[in-house]
C-alpha cells in the first residue's frame, strides 16, 4: 500500500458484491474484509481497482468476540490514519470504534466516514424466532449508535496540560511492580503530580516506598506519599488521594499497571475535544513480571463501548474501568467511590452513576493501559452479590416505580449463572500460598473441567499431577491430564487437593488420606 491510497472500504465477506460496486466509481481503493468470525478475508480473485489488505490479528484476544472485527479495524487505523475517506459497513457495528476514534483522537478527526449496507441484528433475531441475548443487546446498541452525529468541535479556550493532572495510586505492601508503573508515568511528561496513598503498609514496606520515590530517575514527576494508619481498601484510598491534591484533573492507576506512552495526553485532548467529564480507555490484560510491549505484546483486550448503554451495563461493565481521567470537581460532586469491604466494581458503579446524572463520558477505544493479571488481584476476591446490589440501587433511581425491582431480578439471574465463575475466581486466592505444590483435582465432571481450564491459565503455572474420578476405569484422560481412581492415586508430599464437586463433599473429604493437609472445597454451601 502506498501513501496515494486515501480511500478505504471496510466490510464483510457477504458484502463483497457491494464492495466491488462502490470501488467501481473510485480510484486508489484499499479494502479490508472480515468473515463472520471476525477474521480478515482476502479474496483470491483479482480486482485491478481494489487492493485487498490483510492485517495482523494475533496480538489480542477479545472479551467479546463480536467486537473482534470492529476493534481490530480501529486498532489498525489508529496506527495508520492516512485515509481521507472510509466507506464502512453498518453490519454488526463494524464502524463503531473508528467513529469513536474520529471523535476523540486528533489525528483521526479528518476521516470522512460514509456508510453502506444494512443493519442486521434485530432482523437476524426475528428471523431465528428468538429473543435478543447479551451479545445481541451489545450489537444492537452499537449498530444504532455508530452513525451518531459528531459533536461540532470548535477551538475551545480550555487546554489541559500534563501539569494539570494528579495520578492517584493506592499502595499496600507490594513494592515489586511499582518502579515499572512509575517508569511508565515518567514517559507522560514533566511536572506530573503522583499521589501514592500508603494504605497501612508495614513499616518495612513503607521504608522501601520512601527510598523508591526518592530515586533521581523519577525527578521529573512530583511524587507525594499520603499515609493512612488504618486499612482503607483500594477505593477509599483513592478517595483519600483525590482529597489530598489541588490539581483539577485526576487519573487512577494501580501500583502494578503500565500506561502506554502518550496515554495521558491523548486522554486530555479527548476531554477537551468532547467537552467530557470523564475519559475512559480500553485496556489489555497481560501476564508476567516485566514491562509489556505496548506495540506488539499479546494480551486480552477489554473494550468499554459506551457509558450510555445502560441495558448492557446491567449485565457487565461496558462503561469504563478504574483507570480513567476525571474532572476532580465532578468526582467530588458525587462523593467519589462508594466503598464496602471487597464489594468491588466501584469504577463500574461510579461511571454509570455519572452517566445517569447527565455527565458526559467519552471513550478512547485503544488499549492505553496494560493491566497486570495475577491470582492476587482484588477482582478475584470481590463479593459480586454486594457489588451488584449497589448497581441495583442506581437503576432504581432512574426507573419508574412499577419497574423498580427489574434490575435486581436481572442481576440476580446473572449472579446465579456466574456462581461457578466466582468460585473459580476465589480459587486463585486460595491456591496462591500453595502455588509451588503438586495439585490434584478430584472430579472430572463439568466443574472439574472448568477448574482444570482455570488452572491452566494461572501465571506462574501450577503443577497438576492428576485428576481423580471414580469413572477412571472408563475415562483415561481429561484435557491431557491422567485420570485415576482415589485408590490408585499416589499423593506427593505437600499435595493440594481441589474437590471439584458441589455434592457429597464431606464424604469425599473423609476418604482422602489423613496426611493431606491442604484441601480446597468448591461447594458453595461452605462458602456462603
Amino acid at each position: 500500500m502506498t501513501t496515494t491510497n486515501r480511500i478505504l472500504i471496510a466490510g464483510w465477506k457477504h458484502e463483497l458484491d457491494e464492495i466491488h460496486a462502490i470501488a467501481s466509481s473510485l480510484i486508489n481503493v484499499c479494502a479490508i474484509v472480515f468473515d463472520s468470525n471476525g477474521q480478515v478475508f482476502v479474496p483470491t480473485e483479482n480486482d485491478d481497482n481494489i487492493e485487498f489488505l490483510s492485517i495482523e490479528q494475533s496480538q489480542y484476544t477479545h472479551r467479546q468476540l463480536v467486537l473482534k472485527a470492529p476493534s481490530e479495524l480501529a486498532l489498525w487505523l489508529f496506527k495508520r490514519p492516512l485515509f481521507d475517506s472510509i466507506y464502512c459497513s453498518r453490519h454488526a457495528g463494524l464502524g463503531f470504534f473508528i467513529h469513536s476514534l474520529r471523535k476523540t483522537v486528533e489525528h483521526c478527526h479528518h476521516w470522512d466516514i460514509q456508510w453502506f449496507g444494512q443493519k442486521s441484528v434485530q432482523k437476524e433475531y426475528v428471523d431465528k424466532k428468538r429473543f435478543i441475548d447479551q451479545e445481541g443487546l451489545l450489537l444492537s446498541y452499537i449498530e444504532e449508535h455508530q452513525e451518531k452525529e459528531l459533536f461540532q468541535y470548535c477551538m475551545a479556550s480550555e487546554y489541559i496540560a500534563i501539569s494539570d493532572l494528579a495520578i492517584i495510586i493506592p499502595f499496600h505492601n507490594r513494592i515489586d511492580y511499582l518502579p515499572l508503573t512509575l517508569s511508565s508515568l515518567n514517559q507522560q511528561g514533566d511536572d506530573l503530580d503522583v499521589v501514592i496513598v500508603n494504605d497501612a503498609s508495614s513499616e518495612t514496606e513503607r521504608e522501601k516506598l520512601e527510598a523508591l520515590v526518592s530515586e533521581t530517575r523519577f525527578s521529573n514527576i512530583n511524587i507525594k506519599i499520603v499515609d493512612s494508619d488504618i486499612p482503607l481498601g483500594a477505593s477509599n484510598a483513592r478517595n483519600k488521594g483525590v482529597a489530598s491534591t489541588n490539581r483539577e484533573f485526576v487519573f487512577f492507576l494501580d501500583d502494578d499497571d503500565i500506561l502506554a506512552p502518550n496515554a495521558l495526553q491523548l486522554c486530555c485532548n479527548a476531554m477537551v475535544r468532547e467537552r467530557a467529564d470523564v475519559v475512559t480507555v480500553a485496556f489489555s490484560f497481560f501476564d508476567g513480571d516485566g514491562v509489556p510491549d505496548c506495540e506488539n505484546g499479546k494480551g486480552m483486550l477489554i473494550q468499554f463501548h459506551d457509558a450510555m448503554d445502560w441495558s448492557s451495563a446491567l449485565l457487565y461493565n461496558c462503561v469504563g474501568g478504574i483507570s480513567a481521567l476525571y474532572r476532580k470537581s465532578v468526582f467530588e460532586e458525587v462523593n467519589g467511590f462508594q466503598c464496602s469491604e471487597f464489594a468491588g466494581e466501584e469504577d463500574w458503579q461510579l461511571i454509570l452513576k455519572l452517566s445517569m446524572s447527565g455527565k458526559k463520558i467519552t471513550n478512547i477505544p485503544i488499549p492505553l493501559l496494560w493491566y497486570r493479571n495475577t491470582p492476587f488481584s482484588l477482582s478475584k476476591k470481590m463479593q459480586r452479590y454486594e457489588s451488584r446490589q449497589q448497581l441495583c440501587y442506581l437503576y432504581k433511581n432512574v426507573m419508574p416505580e412499577p419497574l423498580s425491582n427489574l434490575a435486581e431480578f436481572v442481576t440476580s439471574t446473572q449472579h446465579m449463572n456466574k456462581s461457578t465463575f466466582d468460585e473459580l475466581a476465589m480459587l486463585g486466592w486460595e491456591l496462591y500460598p500453595h502455588k509451588e505444590k503438586p495439585i490434584y483435582v478430584y472430579g472430572g465432571g463439568e466443574l472439574g473441567r472448568a477448574v482444570l481450564t482455570f488452572l491452566k491459565t494461572l501465571q506462574p503455572s501450577v503443577k497438576i499431577e492428576s485428576v481423580i474420578d471414580r469413572n477412571a476405569t472408563f475415562i483415561k484422560e481429561i484435557m491431557g491430564f491422567r485420570v485415576v481412581t482415589l485408590d490408585e492415586c499416589v499423593f506427593e508430599d505437600d499435595a493440594v487437593v481441589i474437590i471439584a464437586s458441589l455434592s457429597f463433599v464431606d464424604d469425599i473429604a473423609k476418604q482422602l488420606p489423613s496426611y493431606i493437609k491442604h484441601v480446597v472445597r468448591m461447594d458453595l454451601s461452605q462458602k456462603n
